[in-house]
């Protein structure tokens, strides 16, 4: 068996070229998460792609990429608890409408729980997570946020992915037609 060589590099500088960063890493998938919490009867949401589940188990820790200009993280980080929702199947537009900068209207006719500690959870979620803030680490122009899950519920929606910048949806491998 010989081995081919590649005719073009797989890799360049990309120092010239700062969208081709983004482009990048627009092609791993995600999940989409909403931090919410109110505070003070004001309901606040940061929605994320940068999220991930399973940093630990003993702690039971998950974390969260949230860049620093974000004013809502400001307002958010005192909080005792937030409330996590991992969006599901059809809920690309509600993710849209919790990120705009319309901060007012986020929450307008949107289903949400809001339970004794302030956290805020959105109907409809693939997953719910109530968590305080563990650590904050400085990474770049991002805080890196570990957050210690309380505790949690499973929804029955599927999640929402998000992939080269658009939304989309998981489909059962056996549901596809081969011809």
């Amino acid at each position: 068996m010989t081995q081919e060589l590649m005719t073009q590099p797989k890799v360049s500088n990309f120092n010239d070229d700062p969208m081709l960063v983004r482009k990048a890493f627009a092609q791993f998938p995600s999940g989409v998460a909403v931090l919410a919490v109110d505070i003070d009867n004001e309901k606040h949401a940061l929605v994320a792609s940068s999220f991930m589940v399973g940093v630990s188990l003993e702690p039971c820790l998950v974390s969260v990429a949230v860049q620093k200009s974000s004013e809502t993280w400001e307002v958010i980080k005192g909080a005792r608890s937030l409330g996590v929702s991992i969006f599901g199947k059809g809920q690309g537009d509600l993710t849209r409408k919790l990120a705009s900068k319309d901060r007012a209207a986020r929450f307008e006719q949107v289903a949400i729980e809001v339970n004794e500690s302030g956290s805020v959870f959105v109907e409809d979620a693939a997953l719910w997570l109530e968590c305080s803030i563990h650590d904050v680490a400085e990474a770049g122009d991002h805080w890196m946020v570990l957050l210690e899950v309380s505790k949690l519920g499973v929804g029955d929606n599927e999640p929402l992915i998000w992939h080269g910048a658009k939304f989309r949806e998981l489909v059962d491998a056996h549901s596809i037609d081969v011809k």
